[in-house]
């Protein structure tokens, strides 16, 4: 392979945007070679560095592609359990019950009958929608008629034009495995010699999102454990994959190393919510009546209640609760992506983090913070933890990591919450460290920018 001079970086979305681009996931890079950056056009505009814009393809051709890769994970859902819960996520509600519905007691009879009305037709649209993505998703269908019909033409002038103007011999996307810049990418690089680099975002991405047709030359990849996810699901070559770990924990790598202040005058717990609408209010109730109930055991300690800054329907007001206090990032309207840093500072200094299956998890462990997993069966609640916690692939062998606690009955939270506040703490920093590298690698000397610019050194 030739030396790699020239390096484009192309950014796609707002959370890329905040995860690589602003952050220090490309210093390294930048060091060693000659990095341009192609950005999309509505993202902040920056004149530090080397920068051009292009524009996404149309709403219409993006949601095609989308769609086929539903008909794609539909093909393949032997492949990974995840496939299955998204495939249900995605058309739910396929079956209904008037539990499943939200505050239902508490609505009045002719809201009652609205909602019951309102899920029963769209029950109805889902089964049909389901069939159809059935059907066209059988082999020989797919070959003879979806493959073609759903095919999305890769072509992309601006983006192409963006990236060409750079003469880059390695061109770097960070992804969330549906986006279709990355064939689009793929494409471009292939008809010019050019090698492409594709490197995951998140957790989750190479298990439940759905499968990649238009394969990068390389994949930069969480940890071990994600790299099993790209051979085993994706089909991914073993010497293509790189470790790389997350540009989003090497924020923490450096603060865990010294002490920040809290911006809080009080001990708390950290409670990190869930994208989707399980009812984590209930699990707040409970907290919050077990803290009054036992005020001289928890004196002045809170919960700072930290719901997914992308959930629509999360509480902004603790108006109905005693010693719950919102996130002042999230309080406000519209907040989808807040500030890592004041997240990074409410984790470190909490007595301890607590919670829904999120990435906070391994965050959280991370920063050397006991983990309560609340992850209880709730019959009627789609959204159910204990449900999801045998449903994604990327969850299992959580086990393995000693400092999660799970609390998987609901009758159990007050008492395993009281458990962890009086408990002692010992940290073992190394077993926690070791226990944690199977699913996040990295360190402050195995930072994600000094793991991808090995990467690429070690390609020549």
């Amino acid at each position: 392979m030739n030396k790699i001079k020239n390096i484009t970086v192309v950014i796609s979305r707002d959370d890329f945007y905040r995860n690589f681009f602003k952050s220090k996931a490309f210093i390294d890079l930048e060091e060693n070679f000659d990095v341009s950056y192609v950005l999309e056009f509505l993202l902040p505009k920056d004149n530090k560095k080397k920068i051009s814009y292009f524009k996404r393809s149309s709403i219409k051709e993006s949601g095609k592609y989308t769609y086929r890769t539903v008909l794609l994970m539909l093909m393949n859902r032997h492949k990974s359990k995840s496939y299955d819960w998204r495939i249900s996520r995605l058309f739910h509600p396929l079956n209904f019950h008037y539990k499943q519905i939200p505050n239902f007691k508490k609505m009045s009879a002719q809201i009652k009958i609205k909602k019951i009305l309102f899920y029963s037709i769209k029950v109805i649209i889902n089964k049909f929608k389901y069939l159809k993505a059935i059907f066209l998703s059988q082999k020989i269908i797919y070959k003879i008629f979806s493959n073609k019909f759903y095919f999305v033409t890769y072509s992309n002038r601006s983006l192409e034009s963006a990236i060409l103007d750079n003469t880059p011999d390695l061109v770097i996307l960070p992804f969330g495995a549906q986006e279709i810049e990355l064939p689009q990418i793929v494409d471009i690089c292939k008809k010019n010699q050019i090698k492409s680099y594709a490197i995951i975002d998140a957790w989750d991405n190479l298990s439940s999102k759905s499968i990649i047709e238009d394969k990068p030359d390389f994949l930069g990849v969480w940890s071990e454990q994600a790299k099993n996810h790209a051979i085993e699901i994706q089909n991914f070559n073993s010497e293509n994959i790189f470790l790389l770990g997350s540009p989003r924990f090497d924020i923490i790598y450096e603060k865990r190393e010294k002490k920040t202040q809290s911006q809080y005058n009080f001990k708390y717990v950290l409670f990190l919510g869930l994208l989707f609408d399980w009812n984590e209010e209930l699990a707040l109730k409970i907290l919050d009546d077990e803290i009054s109930s036992r005020k001289d055991i928890y004196l002045n300690t809170k919960i700072i209640y930290r719901p997914h800054p992308r959930r629509n329907s999360r509480l902004r007001s603790n108006k109905n609760f005693m010693n719950i206090i919102i996130d002042e990032d999230l309080k406000k309207p519209g907040t989808s992506l807040p500030s890592l840093d004041n997240y990074s500072n409410n984790i470190m200094n909490s007595l301890f983090v607590m919670g829904a299956l999120t990435t906070g998890l391994l965050e959280s462990i991370a920063f050397y913070k006991k983990y309560l997993l609340l992850c209880y069966n709730d019959e009627y609640d789609f959204y159910s933890q204990g449900s999801l916690l045998t449903k994604y692939k990327h969850l299992e062998n959580l086990k393995q990591i000693e400092d999660i606690e799970f609390c998987d009955e609901k009758k159990n939270i007050a008492l395993t919450f009281r458990k962890l506040f009086q408990q002692k703490k010992y940290i073992d920093k190394l077993k926690i460290d070791k226990q944690r590298d199977y699913f996040i690698t990295g360190n402050i000397k195995n930072s994600f920018s000094k793991n991808l610019t090995k990467s690429i050194l070690e390609l020549y």
